[in-house]
């Protein structure tokens, strides 16, 4: 059997860059959804009764709380990318 390097499937050679803080990800998921329990009864009791306060509290909220979440990752990853 032939001993060839190791290489990717469209033959680059690649570059080891630094060590990826994927710890600061997570603690910003846990944040989320930590922001998210403790922000719950405030939401609902802003937005009032009936399908608006249903839609406001279980679709709107959780997905702002993402969004913020995932842009901030990428702003993580633009300062950490060489």
């Amino acid at each position: 059997m032939p001993s060839s390097p190791a290489t990717n499937l469209a033959g680059r050679e690649e570059v080891i860059g630094r060590k990826y803080p994927i710890i600061l990800e997570r603690l910003l998921l846990v944040g989320v959804i930590v922001v998210f329990i403790l922000g719950y009864p405030e939401v609902s009791d802003r937005t009032g009764d009936g399908f608006v306060s249903l839609l406001s509290t279980w679709c709107l909220f959780p997905f702002v709380l993402l969004f913020s979440a995932e842009m901030i990752g990428r702003v993580i990853q633009a300062i950490n990318r060489d």
